[in-house]
């Protein structure tokens, strides 16, 4: 349950009811939709980029993304959700949560929509295309998802409460100075609102939580190795230039952009006290996946249904997925024979360093160096800063003996010719 949770999420987050949705061929559909109790506020534009109290007409569905399905570990007994509401944060809004159609004993279930916010106005200050999704709208459609919605919104809270984000302050005079916190500041992708209503198919009630879409879409780290890329020609540029932009320089610059952006991720929840402890490939949005647009790449964290207070066994649990999803990474996307699920898996990485070399990094690179097609990914390792080089690096996040800080300082201090 979230009784516990902090009313400053109140004052920020919006509590909204969708009232209008489009199918997946695009015509509009007008659709009632049941209301939780709710506190009607003045109409406003909505920015999707920042938290703040809406209106229950400010989204729509444009289309369906998909189905996600997680197990979880079954609480005894049913589970009461209480999401607070009014003005003041004191008056709760107690819930359960079923399905449509009875599932497993531990099996959350998801719906994913892109939406749009009513009424935003796009960055040249025309109305947007009725087209282009705005934001992300998940739908948590039985119990066991309830708990998830309910961890995630309780871990947003935490990482929006840090007063070292805001400079906000008073002058003698009651004048407002300074810089107010922007969700986007942290690289995580922004939680706009989080509402109840019933379900899409008209059967239970479901939770809803409201995130930016970022600007490649809902991309995923998961799927880079396997993107197609457009190779540029070598050319009669000057010779430091041809190694940094033809070639396999661009993918060198992409890959070790990401191991930063997620290094940099999972630091910037853990100084906020947040453990993700679900990190896969999966948890992280892409900003693009063209190697050309390396230097534009933002990576930010998602998916914080199994989010919680960070513990010294959770932050190195965090580094150890952090770790697993790095290697897979790069021995992926820099392999001669491209992604092989049989043996750049993260099951496959994971068992190579833990089971047969148990994280003997020396061992590791001996052997890598022996596959002519790991030339590559030997490469990107062997590179290195005043504390060593990359295997050593990879190691030591592996076994979480520094800090998701510290990590991140010394891959930035990693020079190579590609950058």
């Amino acid at each position: 349950a979230s009784s516990r949770r902090a009313m400053s999420a109140v004052a920020l987050a919006a509590r909204v009811i969708p009232t209008q949705f489009a199918p997946p061929d695009g015509r509009r559909l007008d659709r009632p939709v049941a209301r939780a109790s709710r506190v009607r506020v003045s109409r406003a534009t909505v920015s999707p980029r920042a938290l703040q109290r809406a209106d229950g007409d400010d989204f729509e569905l444009l289309r369906e993304l998909g189905t996600v399905s997680y197990a979880v570990e079954q609480q005894a007994g049913e589970a009461t959700l209480k999401w607070r509401g009014g003005d003041d944060g004191t008056v709760p809004d107690s819930f359960s949560v079923v399905s449509a159609a009875p599932l497993a004993g531990g099996v959350a279930e998801m719906k994913l929509y892109a939406g749009k916010v009513v009424g935003w106005e796009g960055p040249d200050g025309g109305e947007r295309g009725p087209r282009v999704p705005d934001v992300l709208l998940k739908e948590y459609c039985n119990e066991p998802a309830a708990s998830m919605a309910d961890a995630e919104v309780d871990a947003y809270t935490k990482l929006y409460s840090n007063p070292n984000d805001s400079t906000i302050g008073q002058t003698w005079d009651g004048q407002a100075v300074g810089t107010p916190f922007d969700p986007a500041s942290i690289p995580v992708v922004p939680l706009i609102a989080y509402f109840t209503s019933n379900s899409v198919d008209g059967v239970g009630t479901s939770l809803w939580t409201v995130q930016a879409w970022g600007p490649g879409g809902v991309s995923r780290l998961a799927e880079y190795p396997g993107k197609h890329q457009e190779v540029k020609k070598p050319s009669f540029w000057p010779p430091v230039q041809r190694v940094r932009d033809v070639g396999l320089g661009p993918r060198h610059r992409f890959v070790r952009n990401a191991v930063k952006g997620v290094l940099a991720a999972v630091d910037a929840i853990h100084r906020r006290g947040v453990a993700h402890n679900a990190i896969d490939a999966s948890s992280f949005q892409m900003s693009t996946l063209k190697d050309q647009k390396a230097d534009e790449l933002e990576v930010r964290l998602m998916n914080l249904g199994f989010a919680g207070d960070l513990t010294e066994d959770k932050r190195r649990g965090d580094l150890r997925c952090a770790a697993i999803v790095v290697a897979e990474l790069v021995f992926s996307a820099l392999s001669a024979s491209g992604s092989d699920k049989g043996r750049t898996s993260a099951a496959a990485i994971q068992r190579l360093f833990e089971q047969v070399f148990s994280l003997d990094m020396t061992q590791a690179r001996e052997y890598c160096v022996e596959e002519p097609e790991w030339e590559a990914v030997v490469e990107f390792w062997d590179y290195r800063d005043r504390q060593g080089d990359g295997w050593a690096l990879l190691g030591d996040m592996w076994r979480g003996e520094l800090s998701a800080e510290e990590l991140l300082a010394r891959a930035e201090a990693i020079e190579t010719p590609y950058d």
